[in-house]
């Protein structure tokens, strides 16, 4: 359904507007306060069935603990209330071990969408694509998984295990072909998107028992952590992957210049109270790529005074983006670099009045109302808003939001894809996750952390070959047996894959989050986890650069929020996939 509000959320505010081509900037209100003794966190019971929804889906495979085998004509699946995850897999068994596309992990939750198994927007439509494309039912209310993958071949599993969601287009192509398809009939992404609108537009999901840590004058602090995935700049033109961290410039640069939005605030009685160093301000585009070049040279960042044509200076004066950049500070390109605004820190504490809180809507209108249940924090929306000062339909804005509360996890997720529908930018699609989750105090944080095993599968455009890998994190780096995919120009060939390595070498390449925390060198934060990093990986004493980008999705499931699905995708500069890794904890 869609409805017509002037404030979305302050998620939404909090979300970075980039501009691209030209640069640009934005920031939103902060706000701060105390903490006392904090509300008891109830404890929600784990269901002992759940259902898949994207329409309703029969023959979805699903492992939980004890429990497997395929979701009935009414999505249903059981679950083990001794394990925190489900995992989904379209696929079956084949030699007796149940293989195929894993869609996900998810905590056990009453139903499951792509949002929660998928992960980013991008994800989730293109779940959504793939499952309406392969029905075998004629009506898409009810999606029937094929007998051809439910019982499948080695043909099939290999087919399966090359789909990568967020390059549907391509990689379905051998699994269509096998369904007598071609990828002229994969779905559209604005049918999926509409198609995911009926189906989950007013469905309650959840507990409806209260979570009276979710509320004003609970007296919980909570994290509230964004990161943008992609952007379109106009109608007619495709979508550029943000880059949230840059390694190009040298580790000097890249130290001072990472990070990502981040508020923390406390649900004090009379006020929400957002805390000293939160900062959910974001430069992008040229903007974004003259700063680096400033932080590179030593000088010192501002804006100018011109409000409206602000412009980045360094030591005073307009700055030429370095020729590292330009790839990334063109609005043309395949990529746009987004950073968080150095100047937009918060210096003090800031309150808001919990009216102004509840006029933002989603988590923080239950919280101002005292009414967070699972269920009221889960919903699915499409909004129509006029964002303009003066309300005259200037600005108009299309919102389509998932916001999913996992109560295992104790973590909220908002996926969001932004379109512009007039004015200035009328065209642009901005597409943002947003995580928020409460903390025992103000200072801390949560994370995932690597410790333990972890099994690899990596795959590869044009290859069919599927490289299986363990991978153990412990206290000082990670050790890797099994295959590794390589190529020769000619083709793709699998290599053993034996060695160890420290958290500073995995920092060092793509692995960016690891030793940039203070709790611990095997740790990420949730917004790191879904971020994309560009890196050169020259060798010692090379003087051709080799750019990579790497692309990482992850949503958290279980208690510890290790239990979920790591997605590592490698693009060339040009934007063409080179592999793509999965790593799920064992």
């Amino acid at each position: 359904m869609e409805f017509k509000m002037k404030k979305l959320s302050l998620i939404a505010m909090a979300v970075a507007t980039a501009l691209v081509g030209c640069g640009g900037d934005d920031s939103s209100s902060n706000n701060n306060g105390n903490n006392g003794n904090t509300a008891q966190r109830p404890v929600i019971a784990i269901p002992a069935q759940g259902q898949f929804i994207d329409a309703t889906i029969e023959g979805l495979h699903y492992t939980s603990g004890s429990k497997k085998g395929f979701t009935t004509a009414d999505g249903q699946y059981d679950i083990d209330t001794n394990i925190a995850n489900v995992t989904f897999i379209l696929g079956g068994e084949i030699n007796g071990d149940v293989d195929g596309l894993v869609i996900g992990n998810v905590s056990p939750r009453h139903i499951t969408t792509p949002f929660e198994a998928a992960g980013t927007f991008q994800r989730s439509v293109n779940l959504a694509r793939l499952l309406l494309t392969i029905n075998a039912n004629a009506n898409d209310q009810l999606i029937v998984i094929p007998d051809a993958i439910k019982s499948p071949d080695a043909a099939m599993i290999s087919a399966l295990k090359r789909i990568t969601l967020d390059d549907i287009e391509t990689s379905s192509v051998d699994v269509l072909e096998k369904l007598g398809k071609t990828s002229a009939d994969l779905i559209s992404a604005e049918e999926a998107q509409e198609h995911l609108g009926e189906s989950l537009s007013g469905l309650k999901r959840g507990s409806t028992d209260k979570l009276t840590h979710w509320a004003k004058g609970s007296n919980w602090a909570f994290v509230d952590r964004s990161a943008s995935q992609r952007v379109r700049n106009k109608a007619d033109s495709g979508f550029q992957l943000v880059i949230h961290a840059d390694r190009t410039l040298g580790d000097e640069v890249f130290k001072k210049t990472v990070g990502l939005a981040a508020t923390t605030f406390t649900a004090a009685n009379d006020l929400l109270l957002v805390h000293k160093g939160s900062n959910d301000s974001g430069i992008s585009g040229a903007f974004a790529a003259q700063y680096l070049t400033c932080v590179k040279e030593n000088g010192t960042f501002s804006w100018s005074e011109n409000e409206d044509n602000k412009k980045p200076l360094c030591n005073g004066t307009e700055i030429a983006v370095a020729p590292e950049l330009n790839d990334v500070a063109s609005g043309s390109g395949h990529y746009q670099l987004s950073v968080t605004n150095p100047l937009e820190a918060s210096t003090i504490d800031k309150t808001w009045s919990w009216t102004e809180i509840k006029e933002m809507g989603g988590a923080y209108a239950c919280m101002a109302d005292d009414s967070c249940t699972e269920q009221t924090l889960t919903k699915f929306e499409v909004v129509t808003r006029d964002d303009s000062d003066a309300q005259d339909n200037s600005k108009m804005q299309k919102e389509t939001i998932s916001g999913s509360y996992d109560p295992i996890t104790d973590v909220y997720v908002q996926t969001r894809s932004k379109e512009y529908l007039n004015g200035k930018y009328q065209g642009r699609v901005e597409e943002a996750i947003n995580f928020i989750y409460p903390v025992e105090a103000v200072g801390q944080d949560r994370y995932v952390d690597f410790i333990g095993t972890w099994r690899s599968v990596m795959t590869q455009p044009g290859c069919d070959e599927v490289a299986v890998a363990t991978y153990t994190f412990n206290a000082n780096g990670l050790t890797t047996t099994g295959k590794e995919l390589n190529g020769n120009g000619r083709g793709c060939y699998l290599e053993d894959l034996n060695e160890t390595v420290s958290y500073q070498e995995l920092a060092n390449m793509d692995y960016w989050w690891f030793t940039t925390n203070a709790a611990g060198a095997s740790k990420a934060t949730l917004d790191q986890l879904n971020t994309t990093i560009r890196w050169n990986d020259r060798d010692e004493g090379e003087t051709v650069d080799n750019f990579k980008i790497n692309r990482f999705s992850y949503i958290p499931a279980g208690k510890n929020w290790d239990r979920g699905v790591l997605v590592r995708d490698t693009l060339d500069s040009q934007g063409n996939k080179v592999h793509t890794q999965t790593l799920t904890k064992k």
